[in-house]
């Protein structure tokens, strides 16, 4: 069954921050920065110390920053550059694909040409690319889309979502 959305502008900021979520490799190498800068702090000398508090403060400063103003800033600006994302959208779940339209066209992206997935409470992203992905909101549950069996599918062809 094919199901009319719309990507709107507040979900293409919230699409872009799962996008920029930090994976398990990120998450690790920052704990182990910190775990290292905590160290100096507790067993450094008084410079050193000083360089490792300024290096937590300034590092969270810049971690924050990015997810709650850089990030934001820039995909509502993107999104208001990206015409085509404005306008209806449909999804319809194939046993070959998901298949994506608009009013200029379409395509079905093949289970096999995907790269890998994410989702959270509000989104699913389908990434043709490391960088390239399609959004696909929950709220098409409401009106029919079958996200179990697209979560199914997903972890039999592609693998977990990472």
């Amino acid at each position: 069954m094919e199901i009319e959305f719309k990507i709107t502008e507040d979900d293409y900021v919230s699409a872009m921050k799962l996008y920029s979520k930090r994976t398990s490799l990120l998450t690790g190498i920052y704990s182990a920065i910190v775990i290292v800068l905590c160290l100096i702090i507790v067993i450094g000398t008084p410079d050193l110390r000083s360089s490792a508090i300024g290096g937590l403060l300034g590092g969270s400063i810049v971690i924050i920053l990015i997810h709650f103003v850089i990030t934001p800033l820039f995909a509502r600006r993107h999104y208001q550059k990206y015409k085509a994302i404005q306008e209806p959208m449909f999804v319809q779940l194939m046993d070959d694909g998901v298949e994506f339209s608009n009013a200029d066209g379409g395509g079905l992206v093949r289970w096999n040409k995907i790269l890998k997935w994410r989702q959270n409470d509000e989104y699913v992203l389908l990434y043709l690319m490391p960088r390239l992905y399609h959004i696909i909101p929950k709220t098409v549950k409401n009106l029919g889309f079958d996200f179990e069996s697209l979560t199914k599918k997903l972890e039999s062809t592609v693998g977990k979502e990472s």
